[in-house]
Parts: structure tokens; sequence; C-alpha cells
């Protein structure tokens, strides 16, 4: 897909912002109108731009819409409203009470692998366990060079090369962010799949060959005779009041079965 970012769609006013949302997630006038106690009429005057909406009624809208706060932000600007959601550095002060809890959680993780990433897949925190995974894997160095979730799994010198039936967890992961892309119409996110598609190795279409006897994906890293087999769960953290901490995800893995499990003793 060629020029994947200018499908980002520039909005110049709030008739446009809720038109191209609305249809996005498929929602009629009519729908939307009800659910924020509005008629449709009036609604069709906003979309229009026969009819300004008042600072309430576009976060009212942007609520129903499930939009990003992010997205929010943005919307509320096309009106020509401040922001309502505050984005914080990562590593400032205001944000040390979430790193705390972060923390706390890839500590018990552990010694199983977890990490955490923002939006754009960037690597913000790890535990050991993950650390000692990628280390093995990939090589010392690895997270140094590598600071992208995405970039150090399809990179040539990464982990793909060690994935087992690559091909199909190539077509899962690109399209779980092509999805993301157009669902959140993320910037950051376009630009990532844009580079990610160049690295993709096969074009052809892909015949899964998935364990059904496994309610998960399972994601198999093999090198020498060390095999390691895990799944996945994201976590996010729930009622965030600004746009960084809405963007972060824990990635945690845990064994897919017994010999993994004895790969990573716990100790007691």
């Amino acid at each position: 897909m060629q020029n994947l970012v200018k499908m980002i769609n520039k909005n110049e006013s709030a008739g446009d912002c809720l038109r191209f949302w609305r249809k996005l997630k498929r929602i009629s006038q009519l729908d939307l109108a009800l659910d924020v106690g509005v008629s449709s009429k009036h609604l069709s005057f906003v979309e229009t731009g026969k009819s300004q909406p008042s600072r309430d009624l576009i976060l009212k809208m942007a609520h129903s819409l499930n939009l990003p706060l992010r997205h929010r932000n943005a919307f509320l600007k096309t009106a020509g409203y401040a922001s309502e959601f505050g984005e914080e550095p990562f590593s400032g002060q205001k944000m040390e009470i979430v790193r705390q809890a972060l923390r706390s959680m890839l500590e018990k993780h552990e010694p199983y692998p977890a990490f955490v990433v923002n939006m754009g897949y960037k690597i913000l925190m790890t535990n050991s366990g993950f650390e000692q995974i990628v280390k093995f894997y990939v090589g010392e160095n690895a997270l140094n060079k590598f600071d992208n979730a995405y970039r150090i799994t399809f990179a040539e010198d990464g982990l793909r090369q060690y994935i087992r039936n690559w091909p199909v967890i190539e077509h899962f992961m690109l399209g779980r962010l092509w999805d993301e892309a157009v669902s959140t119409q993320n910037h950051e996110l376009f630009v990532l799949y844009e580079e990610i598609s160049q690295l993709r190795t096969s074009e052809n279409p892909i015949d899964f060959q998935i364990d059904n006897t496994l309610p998960v994906m399972e994601l198999t890293l093999e090198k020498d005779s060390m095999r390691a087999a895990f799944f996945t769960t994201i976590t996010t953290l729930g009622t965030p009041l600004n746009l960084t901490t809405q963007e972060l995800r824990i990635e945690s893995l845990f064994p897919a079965d017994e010999e993994t499990k004895e790969m990573f003793p716990i100790d007691i």
C-alpha cells in the first residue's frame, strides 16, 4: 500500500471531523443524536457547518464515538476550543506514580518476560525476564539498537529469524498494526506500518496452520537447542485522564507449555 501516511484525514472543521469519525465507526446520524441527546436535524447541521457545536456537545459526541483522548482534543480544536486532556512526558514527575505501578506489575510477572510500550510500540520499560530472552536470541546490545517492539521483531537481525512459523506471525502482527492505525487514525502507527511493511518476507497469501488445541496464538522462539513457547496478553490502564496514560500498554508473555515453564524457575 502506497502513501499510507497520506490516508490520515486532515479535518478542517468540526463538521468534517464529526462526519469522518461517525462514518468510520459506522454509526448513523440518528443513533448518534439519540445517544448524545440532540435531534438528528441539529447533528446534520453540525456536520454541514450550519450549526456551531458547543464544547459540551463535542465532548459528548467524542465519548459516544469512543474516540482516543488525542482525537478528542483534535475534535475540540477544530471547533475553536482548548484541549481537554493533557500529555505528560513518560519520564516526567507527574507520571512517577504510574511508573511505580508499572514497575510493580513487571516485577510481579517475573520470571516471565514483560515490557511496557506506548501507542507507537516504543519500549519504555522491561523486566529481567524480557531482557534475558532478548539478550539470548538477539544479543547483548539488542535493546540499545532496537527501542521498538515491532522493529526488534521484524528486523533481519532481530527476533524474526528465531520465530517458528514466521510467515503466520508476520501476517498476524502486520494485520494488528494496520487495524490499530485505521481505528485510531494515529499518525505514528501509519508511519510505523509503512516502515515495517518494507521488511515483510512474503507477499503471498498465508495458509494459517494454528494449533487448535490452544485458545490463543502461540509464539515459539528457537535457537540452537533452546525452544521457548509463549502466548501474549496486553493490559491497558483504566480510567486514563491524559494522553500518555491512555496510550500505555503492558505486554506480558506466559509459557504456553511445561517445557517453557521449566526454563523460568520461580524462586520460592
